[in-house]
């Protein structure tokens, strides 16, 4: 996330980029969720590791509206577990390339405040790992449940392209942003 950071150049903004807790099965890197189906996943140091964050850039100063989650493959289904549980409204939900991993507990711990959180997604219609369809399925979950949600798409694979963050900064920057007269963009 940090060249996503750069390439946007948004003034009077500070980045928190967690890095998730769980050392990857494969591979050198690190994984919010630790596991499979049929063992059962680990999730509870990363549940800790963002409320914490979140609590500490409230403590930093920001109010609630300028907190934006924003998250890519993984990361992008956590921003939605994350923010649609607080007990507040954010700024936006920027889930890039996801897809929501058990819907019915996601929907089940989210408060009624965070409706009130607009959502961009992002997805590449060339994506091979995490098919477009599944950021369509996220959409319209989200729509159906009452939230304020928009879908981008673009001619890219698995990535997150530069056009995305002309993207990202319209929608941070529109503080007009209004679900009811939003239609989705394909």
């Amino acid at each position: 996330m940090v060249p996503v950071a750069k390439s946007m150049r948004l003034k009077d903004t500070k980045w928190y980029i967690p890095r998730a807790p769980y050392k990857a099965d494969v591979g050198k890197g690190f994984t919010w969720f630790s596991g499979n189906d049929e063992t059962g996943w680990e999730y509870a140091k990363t549940f800790e590791l963002t409320t914490a964050l979140i609590s500490q850039v409230l403590e930093d100063g920001f109010s609630p509206k300028d907190i934006y989650l924003i998250g890519f493959s993984m990361g992008a289904g956590l921003c939605l577990h994350v923010a649609l549980r607080l007990d507040f409204a954010i700024g936006g939900i920027i889930p890039i390339a996801g897809f929501i991993r058990n819907p019915d507990r996601l929907f089940n711990d989210a408060t009624d405040l965070s409706r009130q959180t607009p959502i961009l997604i992002l997805h590449g219609t060339e994506d091979e790992i995490v098919k477009p369809e599944l950021g369509k399925e996220a959409y319209t979950l989200l729509k159906n449940h009452g939230y304020c949600v928009r879908h981008e798409t673009y001619k890219v694979p698995h990535k997150i392209p530069l056009r995305a963050g002309k993207l990202i900064q319209d929608f941070m920057n529109d503080s007009t942003f209004n679900l009811s007269s939003l239609t989705e963009s394909v």
